[in-house]
Order: C-alpha cells, then structure tokens, then sequence
C-alpha cells in the first residue's frame, strides 16, 4: 500500500490487482447508494489508512457515519474534509446536515449559507435551508428558496415534495397537489407519503377522489397500519377504539429526526399548557414523583424537571426515546404502550402527564383506571386532548387527521367513573394544522384520597 494503491480485495475479494484511492471511493459511494453503510465505511476506512487527508473520503466516510454513529462522529469527518477542499460547496451541504442533526441550527444556517456562496447552482442547500426557515416560522422565504432549487434542478423530487408540505401546512392543498405528484414523478423509489396526497385532495374539497384514493391504499397494502388508520379516519367505517401500537411506533419512529422542528413551525403549544397547568394545582412545590406519560422528543421535561425528585418518560417510539435521551433531564425512560405501563404500577407517582398522547386514543376508560392505579392517593392527572365540538357530539371521533378528539362530557364522565376527580377543564390552542388553529382540552384532575 506504500505506492498509494489499494488492494483489489478491498473493493472487491474476487478480483485481481489494485485499485487507486479514487476508484475505491467510488466503489464505496455506489454501496452507500445502496445503503450498504457497513461495507462502504470498511472501503473509506482503508482508503484513509493509505492517503489519511483524502478529502473525498473523508466526505463520503462522513455521510456514512452519519447514519450509523451519529451527527457528531459525521461532523468529524466532513470538517476535515472542508480543511483539504475548503472550495467544495457539498461538503458544507452535508456539515449542514450533520449541525441540524445537532441541534446547532445557527452554524447549520452558516454552512449552508456557505455551500450556496460557494456554488450558487448546487440545489441541495436551498432545500436545506428552507426546511430550517420554515420552521423558524418564515414559510414565504422558504418557499422562494425550494422554489429555486426546483428551478435550479428541475427533477428535484425532495424539494417538490418538501414545498407540497409547506403549500398543505399553509392552506393551500391544491396547489400541494401539484407538486405531491411531481414528487412522486422524480422520487421513483422513494414514494412520497400517500396521507400527505389524501390529506391534500381532502382539504382541497375532493372528498370523493380522497376516499378513493385511501381505500385503494389500503386494499393495495393491508399490512400497513397507517393505510388501515387513513381508511378508517377518511370513510368512518371500522373505527378502532385507539390507533394500534404498529401505527403509532412507525408513525414516530420515522418523523423522530424532524419532529421537534416541525412543532416548532406549527406553533406547538401543549407541552408549555400542561406545564403552567400543573404549576397552578402543585405552585412551587418540588420532590415530586412525575410520569411523563408518552414523552415523546421530552418537549414537556424542562416544564417538570423544577417539580421533580423523579421525573419518568414512557414512549412506544424508539426513536423518540432516543431524542428524550439526549437532554439528559430524565431519571429513567421506558418503551411501552402507555395503558400496560401504568397498569403495571401500583401508587407510584405523585403526577402523570401526558400532552397530546391521548389524541390516538378514542376511548379512554382503559387508560382512566390504568392512571387511577399507578397514582399516590390525592396524586394529579394532567393531560391535553384534541376538544370535539359538535351539536350532538359522540364520546370522541377518529378525524382525517388521524387523531381522535374527544367531546368534554366524555372526559369528565370517564375520569369520575375512575375516581379521579376534574380539578379545571380549559379550553387552548395547541398547535396550527393547515392553516386552521387546532383547539383542545387541557385537563387537571386529582385521584380521590
């Protein structure tokens, strides 16, 4: 390897000869296409054994450890790469990538500001960048940047996709429409969210075409959980008593990554309520023993820390535990379904929380009797759910969104019938959907004893 040559059974055990460090660095971008992450690292590895400042591969080393090590391994990787090739504008895309990952949003904004002086043409950072300014509420500017980079490259199937999700959160599905379905032309393998597109057809006023678009769906896919859902919340017809676990694990499983940014451009609120909810039942009091039942991201922690001897988060998503993990705020976390959690615990919290959890539950009796069981005598219950306001409304409704709301009588009903007692039933906003504010119930309530 002395002569900057790499042996042929590095790239390839069948083979003879050798190859350069160039070739094997192609060799391992065409695996990490395939996302074939382990094999491309073990090329990019010996690649750097015999040329240590390649940059290139110290790029592509980078993308790869992002998926398997983490951001802050990747970051490593690519800002070496940037001291060898500091000219290269994709290499500062990528440590963009790699900051949001982060959570250093400024010196992501700064990276990609960087990758687009360097290459005004290269489309990828525009895309970046409008994700970030859409979140941090701007969606104008970040419709002007993806509608650059579409002009910029004109089969970018992400940048069609992401500026149907704007347009659909801003309130305007049939423009999205268009542009779901140009996604979907330029992102062969890679289909766009088929909710999204009857989401779209929905809130433009194509009921009809939304229906039989979910139900095709869901005949074409009976195992996916999330086609069952849409069908079900979209016709009305065999609607379960909750979402299944299947559904919601996948469903936040995968937007884990995303999901604190997204809230944030959708002016998430419920954390925030069911925080100054408690604060006004327990005051300043601390040492308190605290479930956060359904814990997500821990967007709610910072809100129960300052009460907690023992603050506990319990999710079904993996992925969001993971982001939980990472605050480093929580005593313990837990992966399980929430109602087979609590009934596993016997008087062992002062407060349960739960924001915004109960809404992919319809009927909520289970959980009720489950929160009773694992509460201290006189311990609190305080939750979020989405507010049913309908003349003559049912117990709850499973809506197109796929989530449930839930009508106040029915609340207070199923909690006395529990034995807890409503301490205060308010009314907020708890988030933006489509461009319409999404009203709910934010509840105290307190075990009797």
């Amino acid at each position: 390897m002395a002569d900057g040559t790499i042996g042929a059974a590095a790239t390839d055990p069948d083979a003879e000869g050798a190859v350069s460090p160039d070739q094997a660095v192609e060799v391992a971008l065409g695996l990490l296409r395939k996302r074939e992450l382990g094999a491309a690292i073990g090329i990019l590895e010996t690649v750097l054994e015999v040329e240590p400042t390649h940059a290139m591969a110290l790029n592509s080393l980078g993308v790869a450890t992002f998926h398997l090590k983490g951001a802050e391994a990747s970051a490593t990787f690519l800002k070496s790469a940037i001291e060898r090739l500091p000219g290269n504008a994709a290499l500062y895309n990528n440590l963009g990538n790699a900051y949001v990952e982060l959570g250093d949003i400024d010196a992501a904004v700064d990276a990609y500001d960087r990758a687009i002086e360097l290459d005004p043409k290269l489309a990828d950072p525009y895309c970046n960048l409008a994700s970030i300014v859409k979140h941090a509420g701007n969606p104008e500017f970040a419709e002007r940047l993806l509608r650059t980079a579409i002009e910029i490259h004109p089969e970018f199937g992400v940048a069609y996709q992401n500026l149907a999700s704007l347009l659909l959160d801003g309130g305007r599905p049939r423009e999205a429409i268009d542009y779901f379905w140009k996604a979907t032309a330029y992102l062969p393998d890679k289909a766009v969210p088929a909710h999204f597109l009857a989401l779209a057809y929905w809130f433009a006023g194509l009921k009809d075409l939304a229906i039989d678009f979910v139900k095709k769906w869901a005949e074409a896919n009976p195992g996916d959980a999330q086609a069952q859902h849409m069908r079900a919340s979209m016709t009305g017809e065999n609607v379960p008593e909750r979402a299944s676990d299947v559904y919601v694990s996948k469903l936040f499983d995968k937007f884990a990554n995303s999901f604190d940014s997204k809230l944030e451009s959708l002016d998430y609120r419920a954390p925030e309520l069911v925080g100054t909810a408690l604060r006004l039942v327990v005051g300043k009091a601390a040492g308190l023993s605290i479930l956060d039942a359904g814990c997500g991201t821990g967007k709610c922690a910072k809100f129960l820390r300052k009460h907690a001897r023992s603050l506990i988060g319990v999710d079904l998503s993996a992925g969001m535990l993971d982001k939980a993990a990472r605050l480093a705020i929580y005593d313990d976390l837990y992966q399980a379904e929430l109602t087979e959690f609590l009934a596993a615990q016997s008087a062992e919290y002062d407060v349960i929380v739960s924001a915004d959890t109960l809404c992919y539950f319809g009927r909520l009796d289970r959980f009720a009797a489950a929160a009773a069981g694992a509460l201290r005598p006189g311990g609190l219950l305080v939750f979020t759910v989405e507010a049913l306001d309908e003349d003559d409304a049912p117990d709850f409704k499973l809506a197109v969104n796929g989530r449930y709301a839930h009508s106040e009588a029915y609340v207070r009903t199923t909690l006395a019938g529990a034995g807890i007692e409503t301490v205060d039933l308010s009314r907020a906003q708890l988030r933006m959907e489509n461009a319409e504010p999404v009203i709910g119930l934010v509840v105290s309530a307190r075990l009797a004893g």
